[in-house]
């Protein structure tokens, strides 16, 4: 599978136009890292946005223009049947697959190898290249599953927003997954795939924040703005309040007070 071209963060002349009618002799995989207008040969425009992948097959009509910024990742390599492909992957036409940034590392080593040409560049450049077809194919069918779960999204992004919004109040894995009728370790997975933290991480962010307005009203204990903020463990506070800002909370008081 040899690589015969490649780029890694490309910067052409803005509003740049690739016009191929006759395609290339080799495949080319290209990664959009800024957006771009796809023609294809029945005259059908699309625009692609940041993390849209294209897969050209040897000989397909190739026109493409970036709206402002030209900015992308690609490899051109031959060698490869197409009954190798995976199966899942599409061909000559846009997809975003959720992985943007495995792929993107991966065309980063492919150009460093291409660079460096040492004796088992070649070998690491074909390995590099399966590997980026496979994990594309792994993204896509990621990306899809995801748009599917769309109505389950907009029901997990109201909850969260509910438990945010009253974060003293006792919100469990249990109660939060039994809300949405699906396991806790479904709510988990989506939970981070949707919003990239758990809901822990962000229940005790919310927490904190409503504790340091408690600490400010001087009328209020230490120990009754803990448990206002919805913590049942004095201690457990502490040792969140000072890890998160440096200080306890009575230094806190003190430091705030005018």
């Amino acid at each position: 599978m040899p690589v015969t071209f490649c780029g890694y963060h490309t910067h052409n002349q803005n509003q740049d136009v690739i016009y191929r009618p006759n395609g290339l002799e080799e495949y080319l995989f290209l990664l959009v890292l800024a957006p771009m207008e796809f023609t294809f040969a029945n005259g059908e425009q699309v625009r692609a946005q940041r993390g849209a992948c294209m897969l050209y097959l040897p000989g397909t009509f190739q026109h493409y223009q970036a709206e402002e910024e030209f900015f992308n990742s690609f490899v051109e390599f031959t060698g490869l049947p197409q009954l190798d492909f995976p199966m899942s992957l599409p061909t000559n036409r846009l997809f975003y697959p959720s992985n943007l940034d495995q792929l993107n590392r991966l065309l980063q080593k492919i150009h460093q190898e291409f660079l460096l040409q040492q004796p088992e560049s070649g070998q690491l450049m074909a390995l590099y290249v399966q590997e980026l077809l496979l994990l594309a194919a792994r993204g896509v069918a990621h990306h899809q599953r995801l748009q599917n779960d769309t109505s389950l999204y907009q029901e997990m992004h109201s909850l969260r927003l509910s438990m945010l919004a009253d974060c003293q109040k006792e919100w469990t894995a249990e109660k939060l997954s039994d809300l949405l009728q699906i396991s806790q370790s479904k709510f988990y997975r989506l939970y981070r795939e949707y919003f990239h933290t758990t809901p822990n991480e962000e229940l005790i962010c919310a927490r904190l924040q409503l504790a340091l307005y408690h600490i400010t009203n001087q009328s209020m204990t230490i120990q009754e703005a803990a448990y206002q903020s919805g913590f049942a463990n004095i201690n457990h506070f502490h040792r969140l309040f000072k890890k998160r800002y440096g200080c306890t909370p009575s230094q806190y008081r003190k430091r705030s007070q005018p």
